[in-house]
C-alpha cells in the first residue's frame, strides 16, 4: 500500500521510544533501588553485628572466669547460629586473640591475628555501647563490630569482635543489580510486545498507512480540496466547523483560519446545515444567502455516517450566478431558434397551399387563407407575449406551438395565465424543463391515441403571492393505473430504451423546490398534470 523505509516504520519508532523509556526508567530505578538497598543492608548489617557482639559479651559476663572450655563451646554454638556474619574473634583483657571463628574455614588459629590496638581498647573501655569500625579489621574483614566483656565489678575481662568480608558486601550489590537487570529485561520484552500491539492499532486507525505516508496523502487531498471551485464545509456532531476550503470561505465571506474550530452558530448564526444531523436526509440545491451582492449560491448538504451513526455533515457550495445567466440566455436562444425553425417549416407548407390555390385560379380563396393565417398566428404570439414576461419561457411556448402545428395538435395558453419576468417561485431554467417535458409527453401520447377530430394541449401558468401553478392538459389516450404508479421513476417509459428521463427530471425539480404534483388521467379521455410551487424565500442561510 505504501513504500516502507527501514527504520522509519511506526513500529520501529514506537519500539525505539519504548526501549529508550524503559532503559532510562531502569537506570533510574536501579540506581535508586541500589542506593536504598545498600542503605537498608547497611542498617541490617550494623544491627546484626551489634546484636551478635552484645549477645556474646552478655553471655560471657555470666559464664565467669576460669571456664574457657565452656566459654569456647558456647561461642561456637552462638556464632554458628548467627546469620549475616563472616568471622568472630574473642580477645583477652589485653587485646590478645584467644578464639577465632571463620564462617568459611570454621575455627581458625587465633595466633594468626593481630592484637587489638590501644586506641580501640580505650574506646571500648570508655564506652558502654558496641563500637562499629572499618579501619582496624583483622583477616581482610571489611566491617567489624566490637564490644567489651566486663566482670560484675565493671572491670574488663576481654573483648569480642564480629565482622564481614568485602565479598559479602559485593555479593549484596551484585544480587541487587541482577534482580533489577532481570526486571529490566522483562520490561523490555513486555515493552516490545506492547509497542507492536500499539503500532498495529495505530496503523489500523490510519487505514494501513504509515504515519508519513498518511500525512502526505492527507496533505495532498487537502490541497486538492482547497483547489476546487466548489466550496466545502464540514461540521461534526457538535456543530463545530472541522473543515472549510478556500472556495467556501470566499463564497460565504468567512476567514478560514478563524472559522475552523468554531461553532457553526458562531460563524453562520442562521445556518440550516445542522438540520441534516437531526433528519438524516440529504438536501440538494438549497439557495444560500451571501454577503456578496448579486452572487447566487446553491448548496447540497449530506449527513456523514460512520458505523451507521451520524457523526457530522458536509455542505457543498456552487456559485451559479454566471452559469445561471448564461443558461437562461442560451435556453432562450435555443427555444427562439426552435421556434424559427418551426416557423420556417410551417411557412413553407403554407406557401405550398397558397401556390396551389393560385395555380387553381382560386385567388380569392388564397387571399382569405393568407389573412386568416396571419391573424391567427399574430393572435397566438401576441397572447403569449402579453401573458408571459419571462423571455425564455415565452420562446419555449412559441416554439412548442409551432411544433404542435406541425404535428396537427392545437396548443393553447389559458387567457388567465400570468408569469413575471423573475418569479420567486421557480427559476426560469427549471420551469422550461418542467413545461418542455410535460408538453412533449402530451405530444407523444397522441401517437398512441386513436384518430380524433381534434388533438388539444392546454397550458396554464398562474402566478400569485401564494405561489405558482403549472398545468398541462391533453385529450390523448390517458394512462392505466399500473403506468401511473411508476410514472416518475427513472427509465419508466413506453417509448423504448434511451427514454424515460423527462418525467423523472420533472419530479426532481418539484421535490427540490418544495412543490407538489398531481396527476389525473382517464383512459380514452386524457391526462392532466397540475404542479404547485410555494414562494421561495429570497435567501436561505447555508
Amino acid at each position: 500500500m505504501e513504500k516502507k523505509t527501514a527504520g522509519h516504520t511506526i513500529y520501529s519508532r514506537i519500539r525505539r521510544v519504548s526501549v529508550l523509556g524503559i532503559l532510562v526508567a531502569m537506570v533510574l530505578a536501579t540506581g535508586a533501588g541500589l542506593a536504598l538497598s545498600l542503605v537498608q543492608e547497611h542498617r541490617m548489617r550494623d544491627d546484626t553485628l551489634t546484636a551478635a557482639v552484645q549477645a556474646v559479651a552478655h553471655t560471657l559476663n555470666i559464664v565467669g572466669d576460669g571456664r574457657e572450655e565452656a566459654t569456647y563451646r558456647y561461642v561456637d554454638r552462638t556464632v554458628q547460629g548467627l546469620a549475616g556474619i563472616d568471622l568472630f574473634v574473642l580477645y583477652d583483657e589485653n587485646g590478645v586473640p584467644l578464639y577465632f571463628y571463620d564462617i568459611v574455614a570454621g575455627t581458625g588459629d587465633p595466633g594468626a591475628l593481630q592484637p587489638l590496638g590501644d586506641g580501640l581498647r580505650r574506646q571500648l573501655v570508655d564506652g558502654a555501647a558496641p563500637l562499629l569500625d572499618d579501619a582496624e579489621t583483622p583477616m581482610g574483614a571489611d566491617y567489624c563490630a566490637y564490644a567489651a566483656v566486663r566482670r560484675d565489678d565493671g572491670s574488663i575481662r576481654g573483648y569480642v569482635m564480629a565482622g564481614l568480608y568485602l565479598r559479602s558486601i559485593r555479593f549484596t550489590v551484585l544480587r541487587t543489580l541482577a534482580i533489577y537487570l532481570l526486571i529490566g529485561l522483562a520490561a523490555l520484552g513486555v515493552g516490545a510486545l506492547l509497542s507492536l500491539q500499539l503500532a498495529r492499532r495505530v496503523k489500523s486507525d490510519l487505514l494501513g498507512y504509515e504515519p508519513d505516508a498518511f500525512r502526505d496523502l492527507f496533505l495532498r487531498r487537502m490541497e486538492l480540496l482547497d483547489a476546487l471551485d466548489e466550496g466545502l464545509l464540514a461540521i461534526d456532531r457538535d456543530h463545530r466547523v472541522i473543515y472549510l476550503n478556500r472556495a467556501a470561505a470566499e463564497l460565504l465571506s468567512l476567514d478560514k483560519n478563524t472559522a475552523v474550530g468554531q461553532l457553526l452558530e458562531t460563524v453562520r448564526p442562521q445556518s440550516s446545515i445542522p438540520r441534516v444531523l437531526h433528519t438524516g436526509k440529504a438536501e440538494y440545491s438549497v439557495s444560500v444567502q451571501t454577503q456578496r451582492t448579486g452572487v447566487r449560491v446553491l448548496s447540497d448538504r449530506m449527513p456523514v455516517r460512520r458505523d451507521g451513526q451520524i457523526v457530522g455533515a458536509v455542505a457543498i457550495f456552487r456559485n451559479r450566478t454566471e452559469v445561471t445567466r448564461l443558461a437562461r440566455e442560451l435556453t432562450g436562444v435555443q427555444h427562439i431558434v426552435e421556434a424559427m425553425r418551426a416557423y420556417t417549416h410551417e411557412f413553407m407548407n403554407k406557401l405550398h397551399v397558397i401556390l396551389g390555390l393560385l395555380q387553381l385560379g382560386e385567388a380569392q380563396r388564397a387571399e382569405e387563407y393568407v389573412l386568416q393565417l396571419t391573424q391567427t398566428r399574430a393572435l397566438s404570439v401576441r397572447q403569449i407575449s402579453q401573458c408571459i414576461a419571462e423571455p425564455s419561457v415565452a420562446a419555449l411556448l412559441i416554439g412548442k406551438s409551432c411544433r404542435a402545428a406541425e404535428l396537427g395538435v392545437r396548443l393553447t395558453l389559458a387567457p388567465e395565465s400570468r408569469l413575471s419576468a423573475d418569479t420567486p417561485c421557480l427559476p426560469a431554467s427549471a420551469m422550461i424543463t418542467v413545461l418542455g417535458n410535460l408538453i412533449e409527453n402530451s405530444f407523444d401520447a397522441f401517437g398512441k391515441s386513436p384518430a380524433a377530430p381534434l388533438h388539444e394541449v392546454a397550458v396554464a401558468i398562474l402566478e400569485s403571492d401564494r405561489g405558482l401553478i403549472l398545468s398541462v392538459d391533453d385529450n390523448a389516450c390517458g394512462m392505466p393505473e399500473e403506468v401511473r404508479e411508476h410514472l416518475f421513476e427513472r427509465g419508466a417509459t413506453s417509448k423504448g430504451e434511451g427514454h424515460g428521463t423527462g418525467l423523472f427530471l420533472v419530479k426532481r425539480i418539484v421535490d427540490a423546490y418544495g412543490g407538489e404534483i398531481r396527476v389525473e388521467s382517464t383512459q380514452g379521455v386524457g391526462s392532466s398534470f397540475i404542479l404547485t410551487f410555494p414562494p421561495q424565500p429570497p435567501a436561505n442561510a447555508p
